[in-house]
């Protein structure tokens, strides 16, 4: 899907809801994975054999990059994310502005980024569904591509999916962590102080 970036720096970073492992260049970040999930959120299967070698689903190398502060501007790319994932989670943050290196992230100039754009302008707390998705990038037929697109996000939280709803308000791949994260998001909405995520 995405060609090698000899660049790239991968962190794993602790969070509140589990390690989240992330990878970026000096462009920006272009990988966000919860660790020993795939990319579609769901849990990843271990490789026959049980072996231990890399996380299964990952799609990045946990064994580099891993100093905050560390890496040059991909480094501190991830610096920044950390951040903003702990005040996010803490219920303190609304918006990520971290970049992120789109051609990294294998997504091209047409309608998947046209896509993602538009998911990152539904506002904290709030859903859309693919079809407004859709209709939103230009293409009103393609409600069903913009569902696919969700379950292949690169860089989840960045890009907040977890606001996009199926047609019936299903959440797609893995709607219990999606359904965590909306909640998350309105409690905040109607709290006078920062409210941080319940555990998932």
């Amino acid at each position: 899907m995405r060609a090698g970036h000899t660049d790239a720096v991968t962190r794993l970073i602790p969070t509140m809801v589990g390690p989240i492992l992330a990878e970026a260049t000096a462009t920006g970040v272009s990988r966000v994975v919860r660790a020993g999930h795939g990319p579609d959120g769901e849990p990843a299967r271990r490789p026959a054999g049980g072996g231990s070698g890399g996380r299964a689903g990952s799609g990045v190398d946990a064994g580099a990059g891993v100093g905050p502060g560390a890496d040059g501007a991909a480094g501190r790319h991830l610096d920044r994310l950390a951040d903003q994932l702990d005040a996010y989670f803490a219920g303190a943050l609304r918006e990520f502005d971290v970049p992120v290196d789109w051609a990294a992230a294998g997504v091209d100039e047409g309608f998947s980024r046209e896509v993602y754009r538009e998911i990152r302008s539904v506002p904290y707390g709030d859903t859309a569904s693919y079809g407004q998705i859709s209709i939103d990038a230009g293409r009103p037929r393609n409600a069903r591509r913009v569902g696919r697109l969700c379950s292949l996000v690169p860089v989840p939280f960045l890009i907040p999916v977890h606001r996009i709803t199926r047609a019936d308000g299903g959440l797609g791949a893995c709607p219990e962590f999606r359904r965590g994260l909306l909640a998350h998001e309105q409690r905040n909405l109607h709290s006078p102080e920062p409210v941080a995520i319940d555990p998932m």
